[in-house]
């Protein structure tokens, strides 16, 4: 009988050591963002945006104002924070720095309105211009007291037909998104005082 033939072993591949896999890297701190916006680095920027705006819209909110306001403020808090970049000097203290900011433009924007008149009721009143003549007289001799940019921002958030957003008044009038809100609530304060004047 003729001799088994060997069997023929099957070539084996080499084992590869397994590579170590790599830890996840940690989040940059509030100390490490804060720094690279010092250098203008528009990534850290949107990083430090995306991780305390809905914290300071929920102060905002939870200090009574309404939406819009609220988005006014967020918007206030973080341009407030990039012009005092260079200033700030306890980086681990960030959201309670923000929540302070916020809490303090949530508190100017409720003493504005408290003394602002309610053009929205106005404009609607004036649709019959017989309706309330001397109402929409005042108002429109106000507006023309006022003059300049104030005049320009008040007809476009409140009279303008068209009801442009933030963003196109302020392209419009050559300015930043988070100075219309602040700009509105100083015309606002002193159109009221113009009529108040006048009764």
């Amino acid at each position: 009988m003729p001799a088994a033939r060997a069997a023929t072993a099957m070539p084996v591949a080499p084992v590869l050591p397994l590579r170590p896999r790599a830890a996840p890297s940690a989040p940059p701190t509030d100390a490490e963002l804060l720094a690279r916006c010092r250098r203008r680095d528009a990534d850290a920027w949107r990083m430090l945006v995306d991780r305390y705006e809905r914290l300071v819209y929920t102060v905002a909110l939870r200090n009574g104002l309404a939406a819009e306001d609220a988005a006014d403020v967020t918007q206030n808090t973080f341009v407030t924070l990039l012009d005092s970049l260079e200033r700030i000097r306890d980086e681990e203290r960030l959201a309670s720095w923000l929540m302070t900011v916020a809490r303090r433009q949530s508190w100017r924007v409720r003493t504005l309105s408290r003394r602002t008149v309610d053009l929205d009721q106005v404009a609607e009143q004036s649709e019959d211009p017989l309706a309330d003549w001397d109402t929409v007289t005042a108002l429109h001799d106000a507006l023309a007291t006022l003059g300049g940019h104030c005049r320009e921002l008040l007809q476009a958030l409140y009279l303008d037909a068209e009801e442009p957003s933030y963003a196109e008044i302020a392209a419009r009038m050559g300015r930043s998104v988070g100075g219309i809100g602040p700009m509105r609530g100083r015309c606002l304060a002193k159109l009221r005082g113009i009529l108040e004047d006048v009764r």
